[in-house]
């Protein structure tokens, strides 16, 4: 979502516009909001095509048809004005991510995700055929991941499919990645091609590419039409086999939207309802941006014309923090400067339309809420994170854990930051972190008796529920993903426990001392151990998958909590002997590994960040070296010198790769490694550091600030 532009309508019907979602071929979608508040996804008509009155036909019909889609699975229509000027209709705004974006930035989802979708998708296509609609265009785009499941968007290019006036324009439209033979060659698209598409998008879901691979269109169209699909990437033999069926060149042999859905219950897969079915990190990312508000007043560009070209500063309430609005062509938004002596402990975190910094002024935790579009002070709260730890969000509140100011968990409204209850918890020689989930928070700890074990308190009111008792934990922490709260100890345990009732689930000792925390990634939990192993184990019964032996002192030498991750369906594990492995998640098998910077570098211990992931690469830093693995070999796709930073993890936001040093942000370009900008700061004590994204803006920490930097791709 991005602000209004010059010429974007101030109003369409009874909505007030907000915002712009996006323009295509038939007009531009806007962000509108009702008299009563309710926020809208506007679709206004291009001009041109509003004069032809065979359009306006077209339209009207759309309209009627598209209000008789019902279903669970689909964006309803929920208002139109066919005879305004220009035309327009408001379907129901959801908030959350595409499917598009989710398999981008996390990978291909598991198989069993695969068949939930592919459920929801036939149910949905079963409504919009019912109402005698044929969609044209689904797509991974057009399928939204939202807090309550999947649905299927955008029915502004569907069409009636027994109307010859609907069917004259409508088979030259669509994505060919993902159009069906009989659409690509410009025949009569029924509902089987519908169907044939979201066997293209189950493709894209299971293997995160399509199943015709990419090209200019003349390449696509021909592949639609007279080749066969590219399935060998499917993992599950049984959904490439449905796949396939759906994606039969000839329509009649293609199964209906019904057949489907009776294909699909035949085995057991998690209902697609809310995020549950989706693994934790896209399901975090999911309710994340569903937590999202929409803007309520003029965008940036008329908060920064009101302030004559920039020179407007403000002090904020309390007099203590100083806050800048700059030019709108300067990637520098604005500055929030904290007081004089308050520190940042941790990274950001942006939330909807929230940036929280959590610092600390001496002992005493204070913690900012800055606007994120203006960087306006929302509220200050007298809490903080433990430095190395994290806030836990839930349903509206935040959950943190201080050592210093008492050893206290503390449970904040994250509106308003009011304190909601504490409860004290001892941690002395851990590294706690709340964990939020299910209307419970898990944190690590121990009694002033001595006795570890994992606690759970009432997320609403603090209420003790149940304590686990375990061995000596080490400095990891607990994650926890639907019911079950996974944690590691030092005799090499692994446990689950439910949080409902706080009985363990399993447990599983693994021989040597848990190291990193559990990682979950769909169906498997990954943890790297003491005697320089890495084991994935089933997350629901603790049975071990696999097992490999990294050696060279990978894990050995490494200090608890020693950085790892999932991502793109690899773990990778950081060793202190300077090398980062890269092992597949699914089997185990040590894809690579890899030292970063130059040879004399290679020789030395260097340790290399956690990397970040997207676009088939691995970006990691190493000092002063940032470098781009091929994420499948391993092999250096690009490298680049910098100055030194605080060794925090590169950020990929898009196709642009952001690293804070002792000066200021580098940008690169993700493919090619080339610098796309380089924004310094004035003067900056120590470095660019604690940096987060949110809708494309980077918010980082320099020189006892906050500030918000939004660079052009």
């Amino acid at each position: 979502m991005s602000v209004s532009r010059p010429g974007d309508p101030r109003q369409v019907g009874p909505y007030r516009i907000v915002g712009r979602l996006g323009a295509g071929g038939m007009g531009q979608v806007l962000l509108g909001r009702s008299p009563s508040g309710r926020t809208v996804a506007v679709k206004v008509i291009h001009p041109a095509m509003a004069e032809d009155d065979d359009f306006r036909a077209r339209f009207r019909r759309e309209i009627t048809a598209a209000r008789a889609v019902g279903g669970v699975y689909t964006a309803p229509v929920v208002d139109a004005d066919p005879d305004a000027s220009p035309p327009w209709l408001a379907t129901t705004f959801l908030r959350g991510m595409s499917l598009q974006d989710a398999v981008a930035a996390h990978g291909p989802l598991p198989p069993p995700a695969v068949r939930a979708l592919g459920a929801a998708l036939a149910e949905a296509l079963r409504s919009v055929h019912g109402a005698g609609i044929v969609h044209r265009d689904l797509k991974p785009s057009n399928v939204m991941l939202t807090p309550e499941g999947p649905r299927v968007i955008d029915f502004g290019i569907a069409r009636p499919s027994e109307a010859t006036t609907l069917t004259r324009t409508g088979a030259t439209l669509g994505t060919p990645a993902y159009m069906s033979p009989e659409q690509a060659s410009g025949q009569p698209a029924g509902p089987p091609s519908d169907v044939f598409s979201l066997g293209a998008v189950l493709t894209y879901a299971a293997t995160g590419v399509g199943p015709f691979g990419q090209g200019a269109v003349h390449e696509l169209v021909y592949r639609v039409i007279h080749l066969p699909p590219y399935l060998d990437g499917v993992p599950d033999p049984g959904l490439r086999a449905l796949i396939a069926a759906c994606m039969e060149k000839d329509p009649a042999r293609r199964p209906t939207p019904e057949r489907l859905l009776e294909h699909l219950s035949a085995e057991p897969a998690p209902a697609p309802q809310g995020t549950h079915w989706l693994p934790p990190p896209v399901a975090h990312d999911v309710a994340r941006r569903g937590e999202a508000t929409v803007p309520s007043g003029p965008g940036r560009r008329t908060v920064l014309a009101l302030a004559a070209g920039g020179a407007l500063a403000a002090m904020a309430a309390g007099g203590a923090s100083l806050l800048f609005f700059l030019r709108d062509d300067d990637p520098l938004r604005w500055t929030y400067r904290l007081p004089e002596d308050v520190y940042v402990r941790s990274r950001l975190v942006a939330t909807g339309d929230t940036v929280l910094t959590f610092g600390s002024q001496g002992l005493a935790g204070q913690t900012f809420a800055i606007d994120a579009e203006t960087g306006e002070e929302r509220w200050r709260g007298r809490f903080t994170v433990d430095r190395g730890s994290s806030a836990a969000l839930f349903e509206g509140r935040g959950f943190v854990y201080d050592q210093a100011s008492g050893e206290l968990l503390t449970a904040f409204d994250l509106a308003t930051g009011r304190t909601l209850w504490t409860e004290q918890l001892k941690t002395s020689g851990l590294t706690p972190r709340p964990a939020a989930g299910t209307g419970v928070v898990c944190m690590t700890g121990f009694e002033r008796t001595g006795e570890y074990g994992l606690y759970g308190y009432d997320a609403a009111t603090g209420r003790p529920l149940w304590r686990y008792r375990s061995d000596e934990l080490t400095q990891t922490r607990a994650v926890l993903a639907g019911t079950t709260c996974w944690f590691g100890t030092r005799r090499g345990f692994v446990y689950a426990v439910d949080v409902t009732t706080g009985n363990a689930r399993w447990q599983k000792r693994t021989g040597a001392a848990v190291l990193t925390d559990p990682i979950l990634a769909g169906d498997v939990l990954a943890v790297i151990t003491a005697d320089g192993s890495v084991r994935g184990l089933d997350p629901a019964t603790g049975r071990e998958r696999w097992r490999t032996e990294l050696g060279d002192g990978a894990a050995t030498d490494a200090r608890e909590g020693a950085p790892a991750t999932i991502a793109g369906g690899v773990v990778f594990v950081d060793g202190l002997n300077g090398f980062l492995y890269a092992v597949d998640a699914a089997t185990g098998r040590l894809r690579w590994k890899k030292k970063a910077g130059t040879e004399a570098d290679k020789r030395t211990l260097r340790e290399v960040s956690r990397p970040a992931v997207s676009g088939g690469l691995a970006v990691v830093t190493d000092e002063d070296w940032i470098t781009a693995f091929d994420l499948a070999t391993g092999a250096t796709r690009w490298e680049r010198h910098v100055e030194r930073g605080r060794s925090e993890p590169p950020l990929i936001s898009g196709s642009l790769v952001y690293y804070g040093t002792g000066r200021g942000m580098h940008v690169f370009d993700l493919h090619t490694g080339r610098t796309r900008h380089y924004h310094e700061f004035s003067r900056v004590l120590g470095s660019v550091e604690h940096y987060t994204e949110l809708d494309g803006t980077v918010y980082c920490v320099a020189d006892r600030a906050v500030h918000a930097l939004r660079f052009t791709e």
